[in-house]
């Protein structure tokens, strides 16, 4: 137990010491291999593997063209650019215009082509023909020119590794057109793309995100149980805020969820670990939130927005959106606050629900419930921030949506909003405030 406690202690200073001491506990190592040849030929022996490694990597790398060598730096950067010749037609450029102007020749009365489309429908229908098609020629128009800059540089991409995220209600576009590698392969569509961590997904949600972000972090949580014997407070606290935490809170003022369902399945990898500690197996999920003195990831997920849209106010990072930047508001009354964004109201329902409970739209609004006192901080450190913002968050009803527990739940949902509204209203009624006894 002496060791376990060093290694947890170690856990920020030294974390090589930690890892170490945690990797003694693994119950299998994976092995690399057996691997199989380009003949089909299954290798097990590891001189064999590293061999096969060995290619592999080297196959990823593009050959030097003899013409392509500099052998002399100062004349090639020196030398004035070869003209092309004007006379070569490489290729034909056309406008949404060209393509309204070639519809409106028609005649009505003209024999539909090939796909059977009346004629009267192609000229009644011009507009939306012409702007969707323009669209994709430009996005291969513009991969035509990173894959032009690749062939000049010497590299090569690798087609396999496209993705295409295509999303819309015009299927005309989504099943009639489609985007070609360099080579002329046909990019597979995908239903989500990963970017810098994020997963982004065809629907416009991060439902998927949330399904994989909660499959880590039970992953890793199920690890320190199965790792570690001690139970006790200060070490499960550690090792959830250094290891679990940090997967829940990964850019999750972008992908933060609306719906009850996503909410709920979030809050229950903390719900399931927070069981695990010393003496609180007995207590209801929101008792152990006050003892173990944790916020739930609802509260931790709005204070992260509400810290973003201080800075964007503060100019210490960008808007979250250029559409809809960030903008203060002053009241002598009020103070300041942000200024609310509408989403378009001939916007679908959907897309509406999307805007609604986006960062530049949902942040504004949880930013503006705060007491005057802190909306108005300026000219401070961040921490000087949080430090002020934890205060105030500390004073309000923590009540995550808990299957067997919403019912108990007094405002409408746990979001900052409804829980400072009902406070402040039960503060006129003159009616005392809290969590509900379980």
């Amino acid at each position: 137990m002496r060791e376990e406690n060093n290694a947890i202690a170690n856990i920020k200073q030294n974390p090589s010491y930690f890892f170490n001491y945690a990797k003694r506990f693994l119950k299998k190592c994976s092995p690399i291999g057996p691997l199989v040849t380009p003949e089909g030929e299954m290798k097990e022996d590891p001189e064999e593997i590293c061999k096969l490694l060995a290619e592999q990597y080297q196959s990823v790398f593009s050959e030097p063209e003899e013409t392509k060598k500099i052998i002399d730096p100062g004349t090639f950067f020196n030398s004035p650019q070869i003209s092309e010749d004007p006379t070569t037609l490489k290729n034909i450029e056309f406008s949404e215009q060209d393509i309204i102007a070639a519809i409106e020749e028609l005649k009505p009365n003209s024999a539909p082509g090939p796909d059977g489309i009346p004629t009267n429908v192609l000229i009644k229908c011009k507009d939306a023909l012409a702007r969707p098609f323009e669209d994709v020629k430009l996005l291969q128009e513009d991969l035509g020119r990173v894959y032009g800059w690749a062939k000049e540089n010497n590299m090569i991409f690798n087609g396999d590794k496209f993705q295409l995220l295509r999303s819309g209600t015009n299927h005309e576009i989504l099943n009639n057109t489609y985007l070609v590698t360099s080579d002329n392969q046909t990019i597979d569509t995908s239903p989500h793309a990963k970017c810098l961590g994020v997963y982004l997904s065809d629907d416009g949600t991060f439902k998927h995100h949330i399904e994989q972000t909660i499959k880590k972090a039970r992953r890793i949580a199920g690890w320190i149980l199965r790792t570690f014997y001690s139970r006790e407070k200060d070490c499960m606290l550690t090792l959830w805020r250094a290891l679990v935490q940090p997967v829940l809170d990964y850019c999750s003022q972008l992908w933060s969820p609306h719906m009850a369902m996503d909410i709920q399945a979030l809050e229950s990898v903390q719900r399931a670990y927070t069981r695990q500690v010393k003496a609180m197996k007995e207590l209801s999920y929101w008792e152990r939130l006050k003892r173990l003195g944790l916020y739930s990831q609802q509260r931790r997920r709005e204070r992260y927005i509400i810290t973003y849209t201080w800075k964007a106010l503060e100019k210490l990072v960008p808007s979250p959106s250029n559409i809809n930047e960030v903008e203060p508001q002053f009241n002598q009354r009020t103070g300041r606050k942000c200024v609310r964004k509408i989403p378009p109201s001939q916007a679908p329902a959907r897309i509406k629900t999307l805007l609604s409970s986006s960062l530049p739209y949902n942040g504004p609004r949880i930013f503006n419930c705060l007491p005057r006192r802190i909306r108005d901080l300026t000219g401070c450190s961040v921490d000087s921030f949080k430090t002020q913002l934890d205060s105030v968050l500390r004073t309000v009803p923590d009540e995550p949506p808990v299957p067997g527990y919403t019912s108990l739940c007094r405002a409408v949902t746990n979001s900052l909003p409804d829980q400072v509204d009902l406070q402040r209203r039960d503060t006129r009624l003159g009616r005392s405030v809290g969590t509900p006894l379980l």
